[in-house]
């Protein structure tokens, strides 16, 4: 079995740690609490989790950051036909908003699935074609382990990748 181990702060490129003084100053505040509950996106209606404020303030680009008076209440829509990717309310965030491809996202590509090790529907389904099977969850379980992985700042959804590689792999290897 695997554990949970954050990317050590000199292997990534990141304010956030895991004491608060280093993430908590006047101009970057990212260790806000994530939305509990669920919110219906406004586009789609289906049902949607907070995202934590230091995912988007590490993905979000500079100028839609700079039109928020604050990252604190979104969601994340992850309904790969919505055109929604961040929520708050009826302030909708889109594609354009991001640094990154929402790889789940209808016509991504790349089609990124796992953002720390760089796993991509592409890459697996070529694998697959290649050998008959995947690597991809041992690869990221064992990446996992060293050096570990950085999912709130580089997922878009904030959260661990491991659910979305296996349905991926399971809909590829079909």
């Amino acid at each position: 079995m695997f554990s949970f181990k954050p990317i050590k702060e000199s292997q990534k490129e990141s304010c956030c740690a895991t004491t608060s003084e280093s993430c908590s100053t006047e101009s970057h505040d990212c260790c806000s609490p994530q939305p509990k509950g669920k919110a219906a996106c406004p586009l789609c209606g289906k049902a949607a989790k907070g995202v934590l404020v230091k995912t988007l303030e590490h993905l979000l680009t500079d100028d839609t950051k700079a039109k928020l008076d604050t990252l604190e209440g979104f969601h994340y829509c992850k309904t790969p036909t919505c055109e929604a990717v961040y929520f708050r309310g009826n302030e909708v965030l889109k594609q354009d908003a991001l640094t990154v491809t929402v790889g789940l996202k209808e016509g991504a590509s790349p089609a990124t699935v796992c953002y720390c090790f760089e796993w991509t529907k592409e890459k697996i389904k070529a694998e697959i074609e290649a050998t008959g099977k995947t690597t991809a969850l041992e690869d990221i379980k064992a990446e996992m382990e060293n050096p570990g992985c950085s999912c709130e700042i580089l997922n878009p959804s904030g959260q661990c990748c491991l659910g979305d590689v296996g349905k991926v792999v399971k809909e590829l290897s079909k």
